[in-house]
């Protein structure tokens, strides 16, 4: 199963390190990217997801590790591959002094498969006047200049660093729209790293939690929804020091009363609940922003 996974992927990455001075940001890193999926990398600031999407955008060195994009290796000299690839990060760089029209005829030279028909329906979809001048554009319009940018340029696979990070809701909320719409249509691979969980759980596939440089959960993103579950129980005197619910991710006690997160739900935890035999038990599914807290402080 995992060697078909690895044949369907676009991007494939094993063992990566990376250590800035004594300090180790990546502790042997590895996932994969399906084709045509979108992969949610969710991590709290300061994890390793930038010094990730940097090792793969070729900016920075890895320290050790493999990465293979489209059946390739790819490392710090590689240059080729990078036209295939479309890059949102959270800052977008921009020559303020040009024009929009300027800044796309600029970055056409860059993508040899770049569509000059879908840059200015992008431009249209997105009300951006291709003479104005890109200092006069506010954050969000920016934000829909660097998408417009990206997907003209037909990628195999969008990387996104946080793009919206900073943004008001209904422009985060317009620019997760226009993605779905557009990468359905085109059938682009999506690698989307942010700390903003809410981000991810409209458009995410597989989800990936990364904490302390280390990758604590690989999943499809449906599994986890559905297996992830707040066990509470009641028990008539107090409750046992340890409930060893198979799956516990984290558990907190209070007297007779019990909270336990466990993943996967299945028959052996249920079976456990059982014969601890509480006087009230409460089973519930959570939200993506309860899981993704859960697992960063297991215990």
């Amino acid at each position: 199963m995992e060697n078909e996974i690895r044949m369907a992927s676009i991007l494939n990455i094993e063992g990566l390190k990376k250590s800035f001075g004594r300090k180790e940001v990546l502790h042997g890193l590895s996932l994969s990217v399906e084709k045509g999926k979108v992969y949610g990398l969710l991590g709290r600031n300061g994890e390793g997801k930038t010094t990730l999407i940097r090792i793969l955008l070729g900016i920075i060195p890895a320290d050790a590790g493999s990465v293979v994009y489209q059946g390739r290796p790819i490392s710090f000299a590689s240059s080729a591959y990078k036209a295939s690839i479309g890059y949102i990060p959270e800052d977008p760089f921009f020559y303020d002094v040009m024009s929009i029209r300027e800044f796309l005829d600029f970055n056409r030279g860059f993508y040899p498969r770049w569509n000059p028909g879908k840059a200015a329906g992008y431009l249209s979809d997105y009300s951006l006047d291709p003479r104005a001048k890109i200092r006069e554009l506010s954050r969000g319009m920016k934000l829909k200049l660097a998408l417009a940018t990206a997907l003209a340029a037909e990628p195999d696979l969008l990387v996104l660093d946080d793009p919206t990070s900073g943004l008001d809701v209904p422009t985060r909320q317009d620019f997760l729209r226009d993605i779905i719409r557009e990468l359905a249509a085109a059938g682009t691979t999506v690698f989307f790293a942010t700390h903003m969980v809410h981000e991810l759980e409209r458009i995410v596939e597989r989800l990936g939690i990364l904490h302390g440089g280390r990758l604590i959960l690989d999943e499809d993103f449906g599994r986890i929804k559905e297996l992830t579950m707040r066990v509470s129980l009641t028990f008539e005197g107090e409750a046992p020091l340890a409930l060893r619910l198979p799956g516990t991710i984290c558990e907190q006690k209070n007297g007779k009363h019990t909270e336990t997160v466990v993943y996967p739900w299945g028959e052996a935890a249920e079976a456990q609940v059982v014969h601890l035999s509480p006087v009230r038990k409460d089973i519930h599914p959570m939200s993506l922003e309860d899981i993704f807290v859960s697992f960063v402080t297991r215990v």
